[in-house]
């Protein structure tokens, strides 16, 4: 992958900080209130056997885990990102919990920031690549 060179437009930028925002409020909501996040843990996957230290191993790869999909999208303007990203942001709006509404709206936000014309033009029209040249 090259890196998408040229600026970022408006809706990317939007989308960045959305998504982040989104990642590290869940981030800093679970570390803040770490038995109610290993109960939800444990309600979710019950075989495993939960404490603290597992559920701060767990908030951090979720954490790490969103920031890949940002980086392919910011950094390098790849196509798979957006649908990957669309996809699971819509099953986890369909899953909203009440709680995380603030998570919930970000992630909406991030998401509608995907489907506007100035990102399908990013997706479409990275500066300095062209698909006929091979590395």
């Amino acid at each position: 992958m090259k890196l998408a060179r040229g600026p970022r437009p408006l809706a990317i930028r939007v989308f960045a900080a959305a998504f982040l925002a989104a990642a590290l409020l869940r981030l800093l909501r679970g570390l803040y209130d770490l038995p109610l996040a290993e109960t939800v843990y444990a309600l979710h996957l019950p075989w495993f056997a939960w404490n603290r230290d597992w559920t701060i191993v767990a908030l951090s790869a979720e954490f790490t885990i969103a920031l890949i999909p940002l980086a392919w999208i910011t950094l390098f303007a790849a196509p798979f990102a957006r649908w990957l990203v669309l996809g699971f942001g819509a099953l986890r709006l369909a899953f909203l919990d009440p709680s995380a509404l603030t998570g919930a709206v970000l992630v909406a936000i991030a998401m509608a920031s995907l489907l506007t014309p100035q990102a399908a033009r990013w997706f479409r029209h990275r500066e300095g690549v062209d698909p006929a040249v091979f590395d």
